[in-house]
């Protein structure tokens, strides 16, 4: 026994710590562990009656960076003095940081504990022994560094060269030379053509994924380990379309580095972010362009990257957003002039209909009200206008490039469901073969390959029928639809009026020929002021007037407004609304005029109520005064003997009162009276005066 061992440290346990860095150890190196649980005989040896054995780290690495229960139940131990030593089989086993191992050394002085590894016995309290271990624990960590550092600088520089060393993206196969090249497989070429295709017409990334799932097209995905020979065909989601749109190897590019960890302090402990983070292009480590056949070119998967980027909209970003169904067909395209933020649309009405464009900055930035709204409905037609007007001699043209793409499109997907019956078909004699190979007696066997063989003879059935679905849809166009696209294509403002038009295709015609468009408010005059940013760098201003306060599309005209103005000098609610009905004027919401909506309309334009103006009268009051009839004091009117007016068609004759105390108007009616009757008139002819 050594004389650094006192009974002091053999009346408490010895704790020898078992520990291996990875799971790959832990099965593969026996021998390694078989030397660490050895250790327990010889505390046993060394005198100690008690010996504890620590091995839930066996797996764990000694870096710091994981989480060691076993090393924590040791420090705990050593804390309350129940430990006398502390056995392994190296300071490595032990800690591969110097936290952990200094941490350790210093309990081990405080409690009087040895620490004991294959090549002897060392007390933390003498200096001499202190120095060793602290030499011991600088080298472990050293020693982990430095191979960490060789594998490494061993990985990079085959990295370096454009090697593949992890799975290849789904579409390419690795070489025995460790390079990567296409999939010799027609139909996952053709499906991931595909991808890209309806990217580029689509322009969202879900929207794509939709495409290839209402087509009843599965994607291709590699298994792992098989080095991209082996595909299965599940379908389409939205991670697997983004996986193949941002990965650069189908760019023709190599890349190292796309992605990072973040690292942070726990509870003294370093840790590694769950996720991992993105980096921009800039940041990657290796990028060698051209390196193998891609599927588009470097600068289209740009273009897609920085679609995609746009695609996000981001409240406070710089992205346009994806093309949605909203009725706002600015949206994504407004800048805020005053902060310079990209505006964003509310949605208001019943079923959301109602648009409006608004930016908040002004709040956020200042506590103060926003900086900007304006409504949809009159900025988004006098942009289309401008658009319309910029584009309509390129109309023609647009007309036949459609009629060619719906032509390439059928092709497209007849192409892709052609090439997966030929595989079905495949897939079916295969298990035909299997199923004729296997003797009719091992029924186990015979019974899975005979329902394999049914599986596939129905996906080759069902993939028949979509081919013959397809055939039959695409029908050439004939000589009267290519007639009428053409006319459309001549007035391009009837083809955007058109209900059946989309509201997806007008945003993507906008948002190709227009950047952006920067949005100022101007209060004399009131109106807003839009710099149109075109695609070719051009700038426009328009403007565009303000509604006053008050004043919305569901507001009446500002002829109703004078007309009701007018008639209540002399009718009441109940005749007003009868004469607007027979009009056609409606309300602001579209309805047709009572008395109660009057009344209210009235009260909101502060029009006074009809109750017996003086001065004024009707053409029923002027014949009941003067005592003729109705037709007479029409005549009058006719003729211009008896000054009158009417608002509008179908509204009473509105009279003053001192008209009937003229001259002219009092012979008249006097003559009445008397039983004569007008001489006839001549038109062009003066007429005689009365007597």
């Amino acid at each position: 026994m050594s004389e650094k061992i006192s009974v002091e440290h053999l009346k408490r346990a010895a704790y020898v710590y078992i520990r291996q860095s990875s799971s790959q150890q832990v099965r593969f190196h026996l021998e390694g562990q078989k030397r660490q649980y050895g250790l327990a005989d010889r505390a046993r040896q060394l005198g100690f009656h008690e010996v504890v054995v620590i091995d839930e780290d066996l797996g764990r690495s000694g870096s710091g960076v994981q989480e060691r229960p076993g090393f924590g139940r040791l420090l705990a131990a050593v804390c309350q003095g129940m430990a006398g030593a502390v056995v392994a089989l190296e300071a490595s086993r032990l800690a591969r940081n110097n936290r952990d191992w200094h941490h350790l050394v210093d309990l081990c002085a405080l409690t009087a504990t040895v620490l004991i590894d294959d090549d002897g016995i060392y007390d933390p309290k003498l200096l001499n022994d202190r120095l060793l271990l602290g030499l011991k624990g600088t080298m472990s960590e050293y020693e982990l560094g430095l191979l960490r550092q060789r594998a490494r600088q061993a990985y990079l520089q085959k990295v370096n060269r454009g090697c593949a060393l992890w799975q290849v993206a789904v579409g390419f196969v690795r070489t025995e030379e460790g390079q990567i090249e296409k999939n010799p497989d027609r139909q996952v070429q053709q499906i991931i053509e595909a991808v890209f295709e309806k990217f580029r017409q689509l322009g969202s990334a879900r929207q794509t994924m939709i495409w290839f799932r209402e087509e009843r097209i599965r994607l291709p995905q590699a298994k792992p380990g098989s080095e991209g020979r082996e595909v299965v065909w599940p379908l389409a989601t939205l991670s697997r379309v983004h996986q193949i749109l941002k990965n650069p190897c189908y760019g023709g590019a190599f890349a190292f580095g796309r992605t990072g960890t973040k690292m942070s302090v726990v509870e003294g402990r370093a840790r590694k972010s769950p996720s991992r983070r993105y980096k921009s292009i800039e940041q990657w480590e290796v990028l060698i362009l051209d390196h193998h056949s891609g599927y588009i070119r470097w600068e289209q998967y740009l273009k897609n990257r920085e679609l995609m980027a746009e695609n996000l909209a981001q409240r406070e970003g710089e992205g346009r957003g994806a093309v949605k169904k909203g009725a706002a067909l600015l949206s994504g395209l407004l800048r805020c002039g005053r902060c310079g933020r990209k505006m964003h649309v509310l949605y208001s009405g019943r079923r959301g209909e109602v648009a409006r464009y608004g930016c908040s900055g002004g709040r956020e930035l200042r506590g103060s009200s926003p900086c900007l709204s304006l409504g949809s409905l009159r900025t988004d037609a006098a942009v289309v206008e401008q658009v319309l007007e910029a584009i309509e001699p390129a109309g023609i043209e647009a007309a036949l490039q459609a009629s060619e793409q719906v032509a390439l499109a059928d092709q497209e997907k007849r192409r892709c469901v052609e090439l997966a019956l030929e595989r079905a078909r495949y897939e079916a004699k295969r298990t035909q073969r299997q199923f004729d190979a296997v003797e009719p007696e091992n029924r186990l066997v015979a019974g899975e390959l005979e329902g394999r063989w049914n599986g596939a003879l129905a996906q080759m059935a069902e993939l028949e029928s979509r081919l013959q679905e397809l055939r039959g849809e695409a029908a050439p166009l004939t000589d009267e639809q290519k007639r009428r696209l053409l006319e459309m294509g001549k007035d391009l403002r009837r083809l955007w009026d058109e209900a059946q038009t989309a509201l997806e295709l007008k945003k993507w015609i906008l948002r190709t020929v227009i950047e952006e468009i920067v949005v100022n408010n101007v209060e004399e005059p009131a109106e807003h002021r839009l710099q149109i940013h075109w695609a070719g760098g051009v700038h426009t201003e328009l403007r565009v007037a303000r509604n006053k306060t008050g004043m919305h599309r569901r507001t009446a005209s500002g002829e109703v407004v004078e007309l009701v103005r007018e008639l209540a000098k002399v009718c009441d609610d109940k005749t007003i609304a009868g004469v607007l009905n027979r009009l056609g004027f409606r309300t602001g919401q579209g309805n047709s005029w009572r008395v109660s909506r009057l009344v209210s309309f009235r009260h909101t334009h502060r029009i006074d109520v009809f109750s017996g103006h003086e001065g004024w009268m009707t053409l029923e009051e002027a014949a009941r005064r003067s005592a003729v009839s109705h037709t007479f004091v029409k005549g009058l009117i006719r003729r211009g003997v008896l000054p009158a007016r009417q608002v509008v068609e179908c509204a009473p004759w509105v009279i003053e009162e001192k008209a009937l105390e003229l001259a002219a108007v009092k012979a008249a009616i006097q003559r009445v009276h008397k039983g004569k009757k007008f001489p006839p008139t001549v038109a062009g002819h003066l007429e005689l005066p009365l007597k």
